[in-house]
């Protein structure tokens, strides 16, 4: 069985993030650490990592940078370099885990593969109460968007791979951490929301590694919240798959030379 961490993104939401981390205090099969990439919140985000830290019986690493902007690619980058598990779940702090979530990606690991799993959406009274108490809607509550995302169901989850060589979007991704410092993590090139995500399993694509889907298993829930600003990054992401580039122009080779 390998070791598996979760790499957190975060950016001042401490009550979102809390009620992802308690979460992850109730998981079937627990990761061994959680790296929590934050992109330059405040000090209310740092209490909640330090309460967290206490509770938890595994290391919650909490892994910050100056406020610059929407910079979350190098985020994830300095938490990678500050990862040791062999197995990385790459999250949003805007979601609240399903109880098996670890458990489903850990069944499906496989060398040479990126997983992709699922989200489904709360509606904002049920992300009130998620945040509130913790509770959690069933995939047939009305308080659910994308309701078949949702159902967990292992039978159908084994027969509905979804193996399109698409790009994924960062909020519940998963590979081997050989793999993703091979591919020199994400761009930091990629500023403002959008794109960097789906540019590292592009890439990982590219280096030869092959995409799963988790459907009906590997949930999250995606809290409510207003829509961020995209970024410009449309340019950056068609060269690298008109290039086949693998790894990244700005990436984790580049830590050791740049400032907090």
């Amino acid at each position: 069985m390998p070791t598996v961490g979760l790499i957190v993104s975060t950016y001042n939401w401490p009550a979102a993030l809390d009620c992802l981390l308690a979460s992850v205090a109730g998981q079937s099969v627990m990761p061994t650490e959680v790296v929590v990439a934050d992109d330059g919140s405040g000090p209310e985000t740092a209490a909640v990592i330090a309460a967290w830290a206490a509770r938890l019986p595994l290391p919650v690493v909490h892994c910050w940078q100056e406020d610059r902007g929407f910079r979350v690619g190098r985020a994830r980058n300095r938490a990678l370099a500050r990862a040791t598990a062999d197995y990385l779940i790459f999250l949003d702090g805007d979601q609240v885990l399903h109880r098996h979530l670890v458990g489903d990606h850990l069944r499906i690991a496989r060398p040479g593969a990126v997983v992709r799993g699922s989200r489904a959406f709360l509606s904002p009274a049920w992300t009130a109460r998620a945040l509130a108490t913790g509770a959690l809607p069933r995939w047939w509550h009305s308080g659910v968007w994308r309701r078949a995302a949702a159902l967990r169901s292992l039978g159908l989850s084994m027969a509905l791979y979804d193996w399109r060589p698409r790009g994924a979007e960062g909020h519940n991704i998963a590979c081997w951490r050989s793999d993703a410092i091979a591919v020199n993590g994400f761009d930091e090139r990629f500023l403002g929301w959008g794109g960097e995500d789906d540019d590292f399993v592009i890439r990982l694509l590219h280096s030869g590694l092959v995409k799963r889907r988790l459907r009906f298993s590997g949930l999250v829930y995606h809290l409510d919240h207003p829509l961020s600003v995209r970024g410009r990054n449309e340019d950056l992401a068609e060269e690298t798959r008109a290039t086949r580039r693998i790894r990244a122009e700005v990436g984790l080779d580049q830590l050791s030379n740049k400032s907090p």
